[in-house]
C-alpha cells in the first residue's frame, strides 16, 4: 500500500473531526499509535472536548483573546526594541 492510498484510507467520511490512522501488521501498532495521538492533538479535538465541558460566555472569551493580543503586542514590542 502507497502513501497515497493509505492517506485516502484515513478519511472518514460524513465526520470531518475523526481520525483514523491505518495499519497494516501488528507491528505496526506502536508507529499507528504514535499516530493517532500527533493527529488528534494537531486536530484539536481534545481542546474542543474541554471547551464543551464548561459554557463561556462571548463576552469572557472575547476578553481573554484581547488581552493575549496586547500581551503578545507588548512582547513583540520588547524584542524589536
Amino acid at each position: 500500500m502507497n502513501k497515497k492510498q493509505k492517506q485516502h484510507q484515513q478519511i472518514v467520511p460524513g465526520n470531518s473531526m475523526a481520525v483514523n490512522v491505518v495499519g497494516t501488521t501488528r507491528e505496526d501498532l506502536g508507529y499507528a499509535l504514535k499516530t493517532w495521538k500527533r493527529k488528534v492533538k494537531s486536530s484539536g479535538v481534545l481542546e474542543q472536548v474541554k471547551q464543551r465541558k464548561e459554557y463561556t460566555k462571548p463576552g469572557v472569551v472575547k476578553r481573554k483573546q484581547l488581552q493575549r493580543a496586547e500581551f503578545l503586542q507588548f512582547v513583540r514590542d520588547q524584542n524589536f526594541n
